[in-house]
């Protein structure tokens, strides 16, 4: 990609910066739940559409899901963006949703601005619920990425790590069933679930030390209502993290046999079953990674950690799918971790401001590359069906 190129990019991504700001800002004051974010996807899509990009409402059948696509003139090669827009019940974006999907929407105005230099097809993807639903999931499922040759986003994060490896997570449910009984005056009738759930809670906290390397935490979810009733209900809900799928599977036996020992030893009877989506590791394409990442330090990043991340994503999937990166661009903030109220503030601050120029500026000219250099592509391609391999 030409040097002229690059610098039109990032002069529309300087001219958007203020209407990518406001955006965020909305998003901020009005946070919206997976499943809910109507006013979210309402906004992108309004911009995106003002600015020629052909918009799919509810793509895939999924409320507030979107699809908004550009070609140029010439034919080639489709990247994609993907927006998240999702808050946390309570604490709104403090995994700063609102960052990623302005981020994207600046990427896809810079690229849209430079379209006639470039061969093939720009699509942003809007997926609700990466909190809840994993929306990417679905659409990885269904083969409705399968358009694109190469899929990027960028996530806030306390510091800057290129893109690599994340955990694997499964959400359990276990529930526990016994009977119903008044609790002063028929407590020889009744079987107590929640003791159930707290003898199965205990005993997972002492087996999951002896899983190295793994992530399991849990909460009860339910224990009953009154104290006057002993609870012929009971359940708890866990997340299970492994950096594979072979180790997810045997935190899944391991939650099984706590359960079942419970169950027995509380003469309850017992079920789990997944909650939400199961999403796999991410499976980073270090060709694609090292383009972003030479970007990013070009947009003016000063430190790139090359670290692994033990949270999860619905992006795992996708990269399983096409050729994928899932970059986390800090705010300079060490000492303040995702998923806290002080984060949320933390995306309207001058950091924030910087890691939307950046990123934006950053995915674009990725993207530009991509469509102007079929070698790139096949360099890329050629390592995502090699890493697929056993």
């Amino acid at each position: 990609m030409n040097q002229r190129v690059k610098e039109r990019i990032a002069a529309t991504v300087d001219r958007a910066l203020p209407q990518l700001k406001a955006l965020r800002d909305e998003l901020y004051r009005h946070p919206e739940i997976g499943g809910e974010e109507a006013f979210a996807s309402s906004r992108l899509t309004e911009v995106l559409a003002e600015n020629g990009f052909q918009v799919s409402w509810e793509y895939g059948g999924i409320p507030h899901a979107f699809r908004a696509a550009v070609s140029a003139p010439a034919p080639g090669p489709t990247v994609a963006l993907f927006a998240e827009y999702d808050a946390l019940p309570e604490l709104g974006h403090a995994c700063g949703h609102n960052l990623i999907c302005a981020a994207a929407l600046g990427a896809a105005l810079a690229l849209r601005a430079v379209l006639e230099e470039l061969r093939g097809t720009v699509v942003v993807f809007g997926t609700p619920g990466e909190e809840n639903l994993c929306t990417k999931t679905t659409f990885a499922e269904r083969g409705l990425l399968d358009e694109a040759d190469a899929a990027m986003m960028v996530h806030p994060n306390p510091v800057t790590c290129a893109s690599g490896r994340t955990r694997a997570v499964e959400s359990l449910q276990v529930e526990f069933f016994g009977r119903s009984a008044h609790a002063g005056t028929g407590d020889q009738q009744g079987i107590n679930a929640l003791d159930a759930a707290v003898a199965c809670y205990q005993r997972i906290q002492t087996e999951k030390a002896r899983c190295p390397d793994t992530n399991v935490h849990g909460i009860l979810n339910d224990g009953g209502q009154k104290a006057s009733v002993i609870p012929g209900y009971s359940s708890l809900k866990y997340l299970t993290r492994a950096w594979d799928m072979e180790g997810l599977r045997a935190l899944r036996a391991m939650v099984e046999r706590c359960a079942a020992a419970a169950a027995a030893e509380t003469g309850c009877t017992y079920r789990i079953h997944n909650n939400e989506a199961t999403n796999r590791p991410m499976l980073t394409n270090e060709r694609l990674s090292q383009v972003f990442n030479r970007y990013l330090l070009s947009f003016g990043e000063s430190e790139l950690l090359h670290q692994d991340v033990t949270g999860s994503t619905d992006m795992g999937d996708v990269s399983w799918r096409i050729p994928a990166i899932h970059p986390w661009v800090g705010l300079h903030c060490p000492e303040i971790p995702l998923h806290t109220e002080a984060f949320a503030e933390k995306t309207l601050s001058p950091e924030a401001d910087a890691f939307l120029s950046r990123c934006s500026g950053a995915m674009a000219c990725t993207a530009a590359e991509i469509l102007t250099d079929a070698e790139l592509l096949t360099r890329i391609q050629m390592e995502f069906e090699r890493s697929r391999k056993p």
